[in-house]
């Protein structure tokens, strides 16, 4: 019974659906200890075994978790790939942008934390109509030179058009997800204050303007 109950906590650290690995390996011993609290169970010896079984099995996973960071084997971003990325692979217009020129396969993984970590603060920024490139490249821990050779380098952009592609992107999901539903509070969710030139923006990169895209959905 006690080992139908409790998995073991054995984790793939190079699996990229570690994240998965471990809310499951938590979730089957927490199911264990509800089980075994529930008032209509019998023999206290078997739940006592079956709490401080599952107990320990979370406390060892834990211990595992901070032991991995510690080590820096384990990357604290874990993520998929870089959504530019996919942006480039659906969208033609993005394709002509990057002169055609971006192979994803090629990138080195540690390219592509980086390009991730470029992502997370842009979106965190992304409401700002006005984002410094300084404050920007201090975040990334580089010099401004340097943000504006490495992004050429990785996607064949300048900063501005690489704003602009994931502004815009975040624009049309804000969209499709029914978050915003006018062009103003989308464009202003995103940075841009002129609601005319966002929609331009927005024409040119998806061939379909933000005002048909919503009034398609509704």
């Amino acid at each position: 019974m006690m080992n139908e109950m409790i998995r073991s906590t054995t984790l793939d650290w190079s699996s990229p659906d570690i994240l998965n690995q471990i809310v499951e390996n938590i979730k089957n011993p927490l199911e264990s200890i509800i089980a075994a609290n529930k008032p209509d169970t019998k023999e206290n010896e078997t739940q006592n075994e079956i709490i401080f079984s599952s107990t320990k099995q979370i406390n060892d996973l834990i211990q595992e978790i901070i032991d991995e960071i510690k080590s820096k084997s384990v990357s604290t971003t874990i993520q998929g790939r870089p959504e530019i990325f996919d942006i480039y692979e659906s969208n033609k217009n993005v394709q002509e942008l990057c002169l055609n020129k971006i192979t994803p396969q090629k990138v080195t993984k540690l390219d592509q934390d980086w390009l991730l970590n470029l992502e997370k603060e842009i979106y965190s920024s992304i409401s700002q109509n006005d984002m410094n490139l300084y404050e920007l490249s201090y975040k990334m821990a580089v010099s401004e030179r340097q943000l504006h050779r490495k992004i050429a380098n990785l996607v064949h952009l300048t900063p501005n058009k690489y704003i602009r592609i994931l502004r815009l992107h975040k624009a049309k999901h804000l969209i499709d997800n029914y978050i915003q539903n006018s062009i103003s509070q989308v464009a202003y969710a995103v940075g841009y204050n002129d609601v005319h030139y966002f929609s331009k923006l927005f024409l040119n990169q998806y061939d379909i303007s933000p005002k048909e895209l919503i009034n398609s959905l509704r």
